[in-house]
């Protein structure tokens, strides 16, 4: 029996010499795929771990004297892939793309042909969908416009950012950091954020839409209203829009317009404000913890969490707790 420890339940592995399973275990995690193998001699080797919560997903692969092809069709999903050694290709829209150790390449999810050459690798991967709504939210832009144009990150700068903020999913996926809703959520939309401020696409390059309709204060009340009421769930931009009646960048328009303030940010003071009674309302020796409390109400980073009580408070989340 093997003295390593059993992963989490939500996470999986392989280690395999047999093509076949290693195809069985990919087609179990990507539908509608075909995928070919060149092993070089009795050699070939494929180990790798899969990772899910929510709509997010890391994955690390690793080939030994092997060339992987893959085809793939459109998929609902889209993946970026960091390689630590080795070599991959891409084909696709007529062109070729290769990266290299330490290059990151964004695999869409428009259908393409994929080769990796004894790799070792890391990924993230989120639905298609969750990138929309966060394109829409923040430029206005109909879904059916925005479309990822290139493969490669548009600058070193962006290239790091994403790297920092793939790990910082790994480790949240890996933890469990991630599992509460509001935190979940909340990662999926920075995951998505930053694959469209890394991998060029319509955004770059598309004017941002001024809503022809500015919505007036009463509909800003009634998004107040709303955030209020489901301060406690995992809410969207886009959730809130439709529930009064108006797209998001409308919304957006209308709380500067008339609040100065941006929709997420009113979120983000009520869900600080719930918090705040939380901390308030513990007993002593029932178990409240700061880290739970902010976890609870979405705030991803207890620094971060911290500070912005501070600033609201004038005091830690820590001496009120124990106040």
């Amino acid at each position: 029996m093997s003295d390593e420890p059993c992963p989490p339940p939500h996470i999986s592995r392989i280690h395999t010499r047999s093509p076949d399973e290693h195809h069985a275990w990919i087609s179990a995690r990507y539908d509608n795929h075909e995928r070919r193998v060149r092993a070089h001699g009795r050699d070939f080797a494929f180990s790798a771990e899969f990772g899910a919560l929510g709509g997010l997903a890391v994955v690390r692969s690793g080939y030994t004297a092997a060339s992987a092809e893959s085809s793939w069709p459109p998929m609902p999903h889209i993946l970026a892939v960091h390689l630590s050694s080795g070599r991959c290709r891409h084909r696709w829209q007529g062109g070729e793309v290769w990266v290299g150790e330490r290059g990151t390449m964004l695999l869409p999810p428009y259908g393409y042909e994929h080769v990796n050459d004894c790799s070792d690798s890391s990924g993230v991967t989120l639905p298609m969908d969750v990138v929309l709504r966060v394109a829409e939210e923040a430029t206005g832009l109909d879904r059916a416009a925005v479309r990822f144009t290139g493969l490669l990150p548009v600058t070193p700068m962006a290239h790091r950012h994403w790297l920092a903020t793939a790990d910082y999913v790994r480790r949240g996926i890996y933890s469990l950091a991630l599992s509460a809703p509001l935190l979940l959520t909340a990662a999926e939309q920075m995951v998505a954020a930053s694959l469209l401020a890394t991998f060029p696409n319509t955004t770059m390059t598309s004017d941002v839409r001024v809503p022809r309709d500015a919505a007036t204060p009463a509909t800003v009340r009634r998004a107040m209203a709303f955030i209020e009421a489901r301060a406690d769930q995992p809410i969207t931009l886009t959730d809130i829009a439709a529930a009064v009646g108006v797209v998001p960048r409308t919304l957006q328009y209308a709380f500067r317009r008339h609040r100065d303030i941006t929709p997420t940010a009113y979120l983000r003071q009520v869900r600080l404000a719930r918090a705040h009674e939380q901390l308030l309302a513990a007993e002593p020796g029932d178990g409240t913890t700061v880290a739970a409390v902010a976890a609870r109400w979405g705030f991803t980073r207890p620094h971060r969490f911290a500070t912005a009580y501070r600033q609201v408070y004038d005091q830690p989340p820590g001496q009120t707790l124990r106040s």
